[in-house]
């Protein structure tokens, strides 16, 4: 599972790099009201690339750190809003964006191996 969770924090961290690239010539510091969405855009995708540093880091090592189960809680939560949001908005638009349903699917699928990593291997115990 951290093979999976390892290769995942880079693809979402080079997506979330082109959310940010995106998003940032957007953003006016005279019209707050309309930057707030990219602004909420790039400050997500930051928090996504913090993440991938952080599973990137804690690859070698063992045990279980609580930062890293928040930050795959955190992943999950994000990637599951991530699609309510793309529905939400097909709804709305009638335009249904594929492409956020397999960001948010990736977002998804990091955590949940993130997470999964962090339990104990079988056969193992950590009361032991």
């Amino acid at each position: 599972m951290k093979t999976i969770s390892i290769l995942l924090a880079l693809v979402n961290s080079l997506a979330a790099g082109l959310v940010i690239a995106a998003s940032l010539p957007a953003i006016q510091i005279l019209h707050p009201a309309s930057s707030l969405w990219n602004a909420t855009k790039v400050m997500a995708s930051l928090g996504v690339i913090v993440i991938g540093v952080l599973t990137w880091i804690r690859a070698g090592r063992l045990g279980s750190d609580p930062i890293f189960l928040l930050a795959g809680l955190f992943l999950v939560a994000l990637g599951t809003a991530c699609a309510v949001w793309t529905i939400h908005l097909g709804m709305v638009n009638g335009i249904l964006k594929n492409q956020m349903f397999l960001y948010g699917g990736s977002l998804m699928m990091q955590g949940a191996s993130s997470i999964w990593s962090l339990l104990p291997a079988e056969g193992k115990s950590d009361l032991t």
